[in-house]
């Protein structure tokens, strides 16, 4: 007679159709819309009976909530990586300033707003995405506060630079889903360095590029 599964195999079995469920759902979102996103539809991308959905997600705005928490990896996540990474903080920044300027997929944009429109919707879910956005200001506060020692800016409100950098970086983003020609690079640049000179200290980019060297590359036309 067969063994019946252990408890770990039933364990990893089972969190491996929940990841398949809200794998389905993002793609639902995503490449369909709100309109069809509903719990029969998930289980049918997802490859499974409507009842083994409900299992795991009592309805669909458990299933949503959930979402929320699932979709980190396509912007929380990458953000921290990158902030806790290697190298300075000036590098950091630069690294998170070029990642934020890559253009984000279609389907992307499409779960992010639906999410949003969905908090404004219901309360739980509101405050479920307000934590992560919460949780997506705190590594530009944290880094600005270790751009102020490293560059030694004296009275920088690390938290007030950093929330208000984080919330244009990401207006930003979904702009440029709207205007792929957007300069979200280069603004972001700007308005760093901006803020970095306006409290008495030169980022390294800038005191690379020496006044004479700057108009020699605008006058050759790059």
């Amino acid at each position: 007679m067969t063994e019946p599964p252990t408890t770990t195999a039933r364990s990893a079995k089972a969190a491996q159709t929940r990841t398949r469920i809200l794998e389905a759902a993002r793609r639902v979102l995503g490449e369909e819309g709100p309109e069809r996103f509903t719990t029969r539809r998930v289980a049918e991308i997802a490859g499974v009976s409507h009842g083994m959905c409900h299992y795991h997600f009592k309805d669909k705005r458990e299933l949503t909530l959930a979402l929320i928490v699932h979709a980190r990896r396509d912007w929380v996540e990458p953000l921290e990586e990158l902030v806790d990474g290697p190298g300075t903080a000036e590098a950091r920044m630069r690294a998170v300033i070029a990642w934020m300027a890559e253009p984000q997929t279609t389907d992307v944009m499409r779960v992010h707003q639906t999410l949003f429109v969905f908090a404004l919707q219901d309360e739980l879910v509101r405050e479920r995405l307000a934590a992560e956005f919460a949780r997506w200001r705190a590594p530009f506060v944290k880094l600005f506060a270790e751009l102020a020692v490293e560059l030694d800016l004296q009275g920088l409100d690390a938290r007030g630079v950093g929330e208000a950098f984080a919330a244009a970086a990401d207006a930003l983003v979904q702009e440029q889903s709207l205007d792929p020609g957007l300069p979200t690079g280069e603004m972001l640049t700007t308005t760093f360095e901006r803020i970095v000179s306006g409290n008495g200290a030169r980022p390294a980019a800038a005191k690379r590029s020496s006044p004479r060297k700057r108009q020699s590359r605008s006058s050759s036309g790059r």
